[in-house]
């Protein structure tokens, strides 16, 4: 029977911070991911999803210290999606999250780290279902697993981030730190409506701990409503995703060529003045869709035509 299941990140605690210039500066990395018996099959079996938002270091209160308590920013707390066992009897959800401390490393250069997280987070996770697939294991996911993950990953994001560095950065920048890797996962019947901890969220070789509390959410999916509109209100989502996916490349590139070094600029300024049609383009075909979509709710269906309960009726 499909469920909707529903992860939220509630606080990051505190234990030890070793900080010496006042406290901790600490900021995540989410990804959320899935898997379910419709998928497993599928060349790629495992849906992640890495939110994106440019500002989330600043979203942490600075100088955290020993025994602080600070809520998880909104917009990295909350996924929900549903979920079906399938003929397979399958279902995984989890959360894998890691912990950074702030520094001063360029918000280009881990933007870029961020992204190239997100797309190996997303290569690593398939490449371990499909393995587990092959040899038809269920069980829980081991450190040994997440391990290889980290390996594999880690060398891809500390690329993308030195590739956006200047020569004095690389040599003298105090650049941000990893301070931990952790993640949840829940299998078959462990997905239950409970409350969580991540494992400890321990720097290696150094004195920064914390510790990341979340929410398991359940509950039975229904059927759903019938709407007539559903064509142009997916339309209209369509839209807003292009829109704001432009939007959010236009704000990246500009933050990067605030830092970027001279050679790099010309090709950066290139990028953003072919972003502009762009997105003009895709603000005229959102308002169009917004249009349709606010003429189907008011119940007009086509020229000379009214809906009524789904009939078509001539006006």
């Amino acid at each position: 029977m499909p469920q909707q299941v529903t992860l939220h990140l509630n606080q990051l605690r505190c234990i030890v911070e070793s900080d010496a210039q006042g406290g901790s500066e600490p900021y995540l990395w989410v990804t959320y991911f899935v898997v379910d018996g419709r998928n497993i099959t599928q060349p790629e079996p495992v849906f992640t999803n890495t939110p994106v938002f440019n500002d989330f270091r600043r979203e942490v209160p600075d100088n955290v210290r020993d025994g602080q308590v600070v809520n998880v920013p909104p917009f990295l707390a909350n996924f929900s999606a549903e979920v079906d066992p399938g003929p397979l009897n399958f279902m995984m959800v989890g959360c894998l999250v890691v912990l950074l401390e702030e520094d001063e490393t360029p918000d280009g250069a881990i933007f870029a780290g961020r992204n190239a997280f997100a797309t190996g987070i997303h290569q690593e996770l398939n490449k371990l279902i499909k393995e587990r697939i092959r040899t038809l294991e269920r069980g829980p996911v081991t450190d040994e697993e997440v391990k290889a993950i980290r390996d594999a990953i880690e060398p891809k994001v500390e690329s993308a981030i030195r590739s956006r560095l200047s020569l004095r950065q690389k040599l003298f920048g105090n650049q941000d730190d990893v301070l931990g890797f952790a993640h949840v996962t829940f299998i078959g019947d462990e997905i239950q409506s409970k409350d969580f901890e991540f494992p400890e969220l321990a720097e290696r070789g150094g004195g920064n701990r914390f510790v990341l509390s979340g929410r398991l959410g359940v509950a039975p999916v229904g059927p759903p409503p019938f709407d007539p509109c559903a064509d142009r209100r997916a339309g209209v989502q369509d839209k807003r995703d292009q829109l704001n996916g432009l939007n959010i490349r236009l704000r990246s590139l500009q933050q990067e060529l605030q830092t970027a070094p001279p050679q790099a600029k010309p090709a950066i300024v290139k990028q953003i003045t072919a972003l502009g049609p762009e997105i003009t383009r895709a603000q005229e075909e959102l308002e169009r869709a917004e249009r349709s979509l606010r003429k189907c709710e008011a119940g007009i269906t086509g020229q000379g035509q009214v809906s009524s309960g789904g009939i078509l009726l001539d006006v």
